[in-house]
């Protein structure tokens, strides 16, 4: 059988060959027999001609493979240049971001405190009043919230609440298991965190030369109170430290958390984290009211604590009592100051009632 066109088929490759050829075979051998030039060509020699053809073919798969290989290492380049240029845009974005957020807070800042020095009135001391009560009330929330109202899941430290009962001078007796008057351990605690802020923010004040300060005698009174005005707005907002946050307010911050570590343990991780960041609002609502506050009226006001067993008093000190019982009633411990103007020759305006917790007199 002849056939003038023998194709040897490969799978990755195909290899033509135009010859007439005719097979014959002999015992176990066979030969392909060529017309054109009349020679034979064995299964030996076609087997090697075959292989150099793969031979070649395999070479040209090596070629393709390294330019493969080389085009991978560019692409690779080109998406971790990609990938950068990306991440330095999103981190531009977040720096846009950030601008924008802090633009929009020193605007919201800005109208709170053009709107604050609007309704300041230095002329109408019943209006700054209204203001300066209202201030007096966010602290006083403030101040219980980080006391908390030390419900069964805070441990209170007995043995070091004693000391403050002592220190206090307070008749009333706690017990070792569980305290029975948790108010009374509230309202002490208030006043010694409120009396903490105070001796830390009156060391950092007294440090500096008075000449300064506002109250400085070449500073006159109506430019020295719009200065409280700014100053109990926006005191220590713009000076921060990397943390965020002005020295002086970290520092008193980390110290009355740290002490307040001392008398109750707060077991929910959760709330633990959130009362220990109202420490950082209440000592600037404290430094903002007691420092500057108090000295945007003329004269300027002032605030007086009351020791125990002084008469409880409603003209001047708010607390839970039966008003029929007042007769009877002294004070324990005043867990926040009077705050007060005085009037000549002799009188006072109150500005803020004291807060303090009652007790029966002792017979």
């Amino acid at each position: 059988m002849k056939n003038p066109n023998t194709t040897i088929i490969n799978s990755n490759y195909i290899f033509s060959a135009k010859v007439d050829v005719e097979p014959k075979f002999s015992g176990n051998k066979y030969y392909y027999y060529s017309n054109n030039r009349n020679e034979t060509i064995s299964h030996t020699q076609m087997e090697n001609i075959i292989g150099l053809e793969l031979q070649k073919h395999y070479e040209f798969l090596e070629d393709d493979n390294v330019n493969i290989q080389i085009k991978s290492e560019f692409l690779k380049e080109e998406r971790e240049l990609f990938e950068s240029q990306c991440n330095d845009l999103e981190q531009q974005l977040k720096e846009i971001k950030s601008q924008i957020q802090s633009l929009k807070q020193k605007k919201v800042e800005s109208s709170n405190y053009q709107s604050t020095t609007r309704n300041f009135n230095l002329s109408d001391d019943d209006h700054n009043n209204i203001i300066f009560n209202n201030d007096i009330i966010e602290l006083q929330d403030t101040l219980e919230n980080y006391v908390t109202n030390l419900t069964p899941k805070i441990n209170i430290n007995i043995n070091e609440v004693k000391k403050l009962l002592i220190k206090y001078g307070c008749q009333s007796k706690i017990f070792d298991k569980e305290p029975t008057n948790k108010l009374l351990v509230k309202a002490i605690l208030q006043r010694h965190v409120l009396e903490e802020i105070l001796t830390q923010a009156d060391f950092y004040f007294t440090r500096s030369n008075k000449n300064y300060y506002p109250e400085s005698d070449i500073t006159p009174i109506r430019l020295r109170r719009q200065i409280y005005i700014a100053l109990g707005t926006r005191g220590f907002n713009d000076i921060s430290t990397s943390d965020g946050i002005h020295n002086l307010i970290y520092v008193i911050s980390k110290k009355i958390n740290m002490m307040m570590n001392k008398y109750r343990v707060i077991k929910d991780i959760k709330k633990k984290k959130y009362v220990n960041s109202l420490a950082k609002d209440l000592v600037i609502s404290v430094i903002r009211i007691f420092y500057f506050s108090l000295l945007i009226q003329e004269p300027g006001v002032k605030y007086h604590w009351f020791n125990n067993n002084e008469k409880i008093n409603q003209s001047y000190m708010k607390g839970s009592w039966d008003e029929d019982e007042i007769e009877d009633l002294v004070v324990e411990v005043c867990s926040f100051p009077l705050i007060f103007k005085s009037i000549y020759p002799n009188g006072f305006k109150v500005c803020a009632p004291a807060k303090v917790f009652p007790v029966h007199i002792m017979k």
